[in-house]
């Protein structure tokens, strides 16, 4: 079964399998296969993602997996019984960032997953107070864009500049690096020698206006997808 969508300008297709049980009419969702082809290239990106009980990666998720982007999940501990030589849960959850890593794959043409664990130290929300994002000044959008960038969405906010003014910008988690990817308001990726100066000069004239006032932010906050 295909399924079609479109994130952005770009077109996704979606290949999902599915198999029947053999003891009753029942069908089970085994896994989908994603594939796009960015804009401007000619190389069609494609994974196949697994589906069981939880911790299943999202349409949406795999999308911004397969543009580079990380993806926070809870996961199921898995212990391997060596009777039955398979894995198995062991009821124990834990938290990692998931990327893909373009330069290795499975034998089945997959890319592998690289995962990094509350132990790697990434810290989203203390990242972002690095940066003069101006709806972090409200706590609900705050949490709208936290919970944005942990489903690897590339998010629009805005830097208050110096001045008071607001500039538009996108914001992307990037675990590896336990820092913040900025790109400007037409999404090209900015160098950390570009923004990182400028905010940090930024960060300390918002903190000595929050002192004082927040500057409002709509209430709407950032869109989630």
């Amino acid at each position: 079964m295909l399924n079609r969508t479109e994130f952005g300008n770009d077109v996704v297709v979606s290949r999902l399998d599915f198999s029947r049980s053999e003891s009753s009419d029942l069908y089970f969702f085994n896994r989908y296969e994603l594939s796009f082809r960015p804009q401007n290239s000619e190389i069609v990106l494609k994974q196949t993602f697994q589906i069981g009980k939880d911790s299943n990666i999202t349409q949406k998720e795999a999308y911004n997996l397969l543009n580079g982007r990380s993806v926070f999940k809870e996961y199921s501990k898995m212990e391997k019984d060596v009777i039955q030589d398979k894995y198995i849960a062991t009821g124990e959850k834990y938290n990692a960032w998931t990327q893909l890593n373009f330069k290795e794959t499975d034998k089945y043409g997959n890319y592998k997953f690289q995962m990094y664990g509350d132990n790697y130290g990434f810290q989203l929300e203390q990242a972002l107070e690095k940066l003069p994002v101006a709806e972090l000044s409200d706590e609900k959008t705050k949490e709208r864009l936290i919970q944005s960038l942990q489903k690897g969405n590339l998010q629009s906010v805005n830097f208050v500049e110096e001045n008071g003014q607001l500039n538009p910008c996108f914001l992307a988690a990037n675990p590896r690096f336990k820092g913040i990817d900025v790109y400007d308001s037409n999404q090209n990726k900015l160098s950390n020698s570009q923004h990182q100066v400028k905010a940090q000069g930024n960060v300390e004239t918002l903190n000595a206006e929050n002192k004082e006032a927040r500057p409002r932010i709509k209430k709407s906050g950032p869109t989630i997808s």
